[in-house]
């Protein structure tokens, strides 16, 4: 299995409230199965919203190869077709709090662009949140 793949659209899952505060106004990212909307991982990030427990499964990270990872499934700005990303938790972390290093930024932009995506077509990505060598523009502030 791929680390990062796109997933067919007849197997896209379906609009369903965020597991958190149980909005309901579109496709939520899923961490493990549940979605979650924009608002509550912010306060997982930023250390506001109950820890995110969820047993890792075994496989690598589209990042570092690690072993043990979340899926992570997000669907692309203007599209239906969602892309999965197995993550270990250091990426996941970082991800959702728009402060990958710049290796791993640029790890997930091949990785992409061999998808015929690009890394702006990520919300957690856009070019608001990095720069064109993948520095993080506007990290999450994590409280201390």
């Amino acid at each position: 299995m791929d680390s990062l793949r796109l997933i067919p659209v007849d197997r896209a899952p379906d609009s369903q409230p965020c597991c958190r505060c149980a909005e309901d106004k579109g496709h939520w990212d899923l961490i493990a199965g549940k979605p979650y909307c924009p608002n509550c991982q912010e306060s997982l990030v930023v250390g506001e919203a109950e820890p995110l427990i969820e047993r890792t499964r075994k496989h690598r990270c589209a990042v570092c190869s690690r072993i043990g990872t979340l899926d992570y499934l997000t669907f692309p700005l203007q599209s239906e077709t969602p892309v999965a990303m197995e993550l270990c938790s250091e990426h996941l972390r970082s991800l959702l709090g728009r402060r990958l290093g710049t290796y791993a930024y640029q790890q997930l932009r091949r990785q992409l662009r061999a998808l015929g995506l690009r890394a702006r077509d990520l919300f957690l990505l856009h070019d608001a949140f990095y720069d064109s060598n993948g520095r993080a523009l506007q990290p999450a502030i994590q409280l201390e």
